[in-house]
């Protein structure tokens, strides 16, 4: 009764606070106003652009997307220097995620400010994301906000490397749409249909439809001695949007499903393949309230894994249903955003049928309560930013969570727009369900329902000038980790759990320089080092099998009605454990030229256009085959 009772008080304070616009604001919001408000900023919620956020930030426009070779979002995210989108980068048979600073299970995912992640993923190199990007259609994105460092101070949970937030494409201005058709081998296609329809002043409704194909594609080496590959056998996906916007007030509808096949090679005994399926569905659907003064949201997402392989039929479910609301308001002269999240996850497990027993079954639930504030005080010509969050995780099964998250930043801009900044900021990672609750019929694998959070703090010092004729910038970051989550065996009873015995610490450097240096001509330079150790119970400190460097180079072209670009990215200072694997560096060049008249454009795209194969890690990923795409659009 008491949990119904905070449920209820959370949706209730949500509801009511959404009346306050009648008179919370002390002048009048214009309809302008309120469209300008709409658009957040990731990293701040005081700030108002990314170039006012202190910390590395990188943003990627639509623009951007559609000059570029990139065939998803994982290829996107690659262009960012430090985020690695290298693992299950061959083809869209299975689950893409990324690194951020070494980092993948730490990485929170907004979808249009809002979290985005599931609740049934492990740790390692299949299972590490909680978040699948296949589940985001390109076609649907119109930019892409990256900011390093810990953001748990402002969204909570899995905010430790990093935050992205994939805005995704509102309807436009006028009524409009367009249509786009691309092909190319190992039989990719995609098309896609999207309009808007403006009814009046303030009321606008949109609609798309994004169909996309893939064929038999190599996705790693299984067995170097005999050359033997594993390979991605089909894909087929299909997603859906439809929104409005009126006003203040905006919805937001998302679905999708998408099916995968792919098989590896049993070199082991004998020879032979085994075919394992991946099924795929999804639901977002937002509703969206902000004056410029006032904000306020209500979410629902779900989704659907089912995987058939070796060990029978596996389900895994999840949903999420969320309500957020925060004001910003002058008290005396400083700036204050204050606000509260509420946040409730459901996921179920289930084997059916497996041969060997493994059965165990779960069905839980979570809620959080997470109130915050953030201010802003000026000290001279600089200004120290204050975030506090207090997050409190109640769980049906299991033990109760809670951390006090504070982010405090001393920045200062000189006359000639340098951003300096100095950032500390606490983080944390809840453990999912399935960490906490997976378990075998056998008994070698238990459950562990009081694994507590990862948590730890980020050191970020750099400085950046985005409105730059020549934007550039730099950064130095430290990170350590506690009870960082893995799985332990015991090598003599084979019992098998997640439990929170390791830890993590990280520094380096980040750094990118954009030379603008003729009127049509643009090069793009990314620079990242890390050095990552982990280390488990007593054992010595052990260096991260993640390349440490990572340096990108992005050739632009432009001039009516011609766009081409050309990029190269190098990964180096890999260190693998098993020695059948080469260790040598990465290197990968795509390209892209359009052409556009009037309304048409033509684009040809190359991904890894020298066609060059390496290892990823000991399991043997390889990258992604050489592709040629030919896409066209109409608009209309």
């Amino acid at each position: 009764m008491y949990h119904l009772w905070r449920k209820t008080a959370a949706v209730f304070l949500f509801s009511s606070l959404l009346a306050l616009p009648a008179f919370a604001a002390e002048k009048a919001v214009s309809a302008d106003v309120a469209e300008v408000a709409a658009v957040e900023v990731t990293g701040s919620r005081l700030a108002e652009s990314t170039a006012d956020v202190p910390a590395q930030t990188y943003v990627i426009t639509r623009e951007d997307i559609d000059n570029s070779a990139a065939r998803d979002v994982q290829d996107v995210l690659s262009k960012v220097p430090g985020v690695n989108g290298l693992l299950n980068s061959a083809s869209m048979a299975q689950s893409k995620g990324i690194t951020v600073r070494g980092l993948n299970s730490e990485v929170l995912l907004l979808v249009d400010g809002i979290p985005y992640m599931g609740a049934d993923y492990g740790v390692g190199a299949d299972l590490g994301s909680p978040f699948d990007l296949r589940s985001i259609a390109l076609t649907d994105v119109e930019r892409i906000e990256v900011v390093k460092g810990a953001g748990s101070a402002i969204y909570g949970s899995n905010a430790a490397g990093g935050v992205i937030n994939i805005i995704t494409r509102k309807p436009s201005d006028k009524s409009s749409g367009s249509i786009t058709l691309e092909g190319g081998n190992k039989e990719w296609f995609r098309g896609n249909v999207r309009g808007t329809v403006v009814l009046s002043n303030d009321l606008r409704v949109s609609a798309g439809y994004t169909r996309t194909q893939e064929g038999e594609t190599r996705i790693r080496l299984a067995d170097p001695a005999s050359g033997l590959y594993d390979n991605a056998l089909d894909y087929r996906g299909n997603d859906y949007y439809f929104g409005f916007t009126k006003g203040a007030w905006s919805f937001l509808g998302e679905v999708g499903d998408f099916k995968s096949s792919w098989n590896y090679t049993d070199t082991l005994y004998g020879g032979g393949t085994s075919e394992n399926r991946q099924d795929n569905k999804y639901q977002r659907f937002t509703l969206n309230y902000a004056d410029g003064v006032n904000m306020g949201r209500l979410y629902y997402h779900k989704n659907e894994r089912t995987i058939y392989d070796t060990s029978g039929e596996t389900n895994y479910d999840g949903n999420t249903f969320g309500a957020t609301y925060n004001r910003k308001q002058e008290i005396g002269n400083l700036p204050f955003v204050f606000g509260m999240d509420f946040r409730s996850e459901k996921a179920e497990y289930f084997n059916h049928d497996n041969p060997w027993g493994n059965n165990q079954p779960y069905d839980n639930t979570r809620n959080e309560y997470a109130p915050y504030i953030e201010t802003s005080i000026p000290i001279g010509s600089a200004a120290f930013d204050i975030g506090l969050r207090y997050e409190y995780w109640d769980l049906d099964n299991g033990e109760d969570a809670h951390e006090f998250l504070p982010r405090f930043s001393l920045n200062w801009a000189n006359k000639n727009g340098l951003l300096y900044y100095a950032t500390v900021g606490r983080y944390f990672s809840m453990p999912s369900f399935y960490q906490m609750f997976y378990s075998d019929a056998f008994g070698s694998w238990l459950p562990n329902p009081n694994l507590k959070p990862e948590k730890g703090w980020t050191y970020d010092i750099g400085v950046k000038d985005d409105a730059a004729k020549n934007p550039w910038s730099f950064n130095v970051f430290y990170m350590n980790m506690e009870d960082k989550i893995n799985y332990h065996s015991d090598p003599v009873t084979w019992e098998s759990q997640y439990i929170n015995v390791d830890e993590y610490r990280a520094w380096g450097f980040e750094g990118q320089y954009k030379w603008n240096f003729h009127e049509n001509w643009s090069y793009t330079q990314g620079l990242s080092y890390l050095h990552a150790e982990e280390k488990t119970g007593s054992s010595d400190w052990t260096r991260s099998n993640m390349p440490r460097w990572d340096i990108s180079g992005i050739l632009n072209f432009k001039k009516d009605p011609w766009n081409a670009e050309l990029s190269a990215h190098y990964y180096g200072d890999r260190q693998l454990t098993n020695a059948v694997y080469d260790e040598e560096d990465i290197f990968i060049v795509n390209a892209a030229v359009s052409w556009k008249v009037d309304r048409t454009t033509i684009k040809l795209a190359c991904v890894n256009l020298f066609d060059k194969e390496f290892y990823l890690n000991n399991n043997g990923y390889i990258n992604p085959e050489r592709r040629f795409i030919l896409s066209a659009t109409y608009e209309f």
